[in-house]
């Protein structure tokens, strides 16, 4: 039997041709990475006295207790634990995975309160959206004593007891281990002081970072923008600690604001951390999924 030299090369050349379309072709099917929604920005909706691009989660219903004791003086009054304090307890309930709604109450100025918030976008990962963008609004109403809210003309309306506050959040997580957050706000009040504003603007800056699977140091700061002519509000600065898990997180931290309440403490606040008018205040937050 002849060797036929011709038919073996064509052969030679059909199977690798075959095996190369096989390969390109097994090649090109492989599955594309998925950009998923970016999870834990933070671990919790409010971060020490601001809020975050976290809402709870579809059907669950978050509870927090927040507390701010007096400013820290010296050790008759165990450096602000025996002084005056404030206290807000609330409840968070997520209707969607976007969408949140809750109320809550502040004895600061009994107040009563009716927030949401909106999670506009989520940064995805390997690649997509870049950051995350979320809307929080509040409507407060004050429970104190009427003649606290008689108008210049000696009128009293109820809805002078009634302010709101409203926030863009625009946050991006770096890694595994920092979380940024840059926001715009907007307070009114429809009864102040005639020589301050009814509106007024601010910006807030928050971030953290993850040093360990359920620990994070956290940084919050605010600026108001608006400048009245009496009684010009203060820069709020906090810095805490924070320790997580899947549904309990506790905060605790030293801050300038003690409101509690968002508008309040950018329209009101008073202490000064350049002069070292500080507090030591505590969140607690707890989740129950249904």
């Amino acid at each position: 039997m002849k060797l036929n030299i011709k038919s073996l090369t064509n052969c030679v050349i059909a199977c690798l041709l075959l095996s190369s379309t096989a390969l390109y072709s097994q090649k090109k099917e492989e599955p594309k990475k998925t950009n998923k929604p970016v999870k834990a920005t933070f671990e919790n909706a409010v971060q020490i006295n601001n809020q975050s691009v976290i809402n709870p989660n579809k059907k669950t219903l978050d509870v927090i207790i927040q507390h701010r004791f007096g400013v820290i003086k010296n050790e008759k009054d165990m450096f602000g634990l025996f002084a005056p304090s404030n206290i807000r307890i609330g409840f968070n309930y997520g209707l969607t995975n976007r969408l949140a709604i809750g109320i809550g109450a502040t004895k600061n100025k009994h107040l009563y309160d009716l927030q949401w918030k909106y999670i506009i976008l989520k940064q995805t990962a390997p690649k997509g959206i870049p950051v995350s963008v979320a809307y929080y609004g509040d409507f407060a109403r004050s429970a104190a004593e009427q003649s606290n809210f008689i108008n210049q003309e000696g009128v009293f309306k109820a809805t002078n007891r009634i302010s709101y506050f409203h926030e863009i959040m625009v946050a991006r997580k770096i890694g595994n281990k920092i979380s940024l957050q840059l926001a715009g706000t907007y307070s009114y009040f429809n009864i102040i002081d005639s020589l301050m504003e009814h509106q007024n603007l601010g910006a807030s800056f928050l971030g953290k970072y993850k040093f360990s699977p359920q620990s994070s140091i956290m940084l919050d700061f605010d600026f108001p923008i608006t400048s009245p002519l009496v009684n010009k509000p203060k820069p709020n600065l906090g810095f805490g600690y924070e320790v997580s898990t899947s549904g309990h997180q506790f905060q605790i931290f030293v801050s300038t604001c003690d409101a509690i309440s968002n508008q309040h403490n950018r329209v009101f606040n008073q202490n000064d951390f350049m002069k070292k008018e500080l507090l030591i205040g505590f969140n607690i937050t707890r989740q129950w999924g249904f």
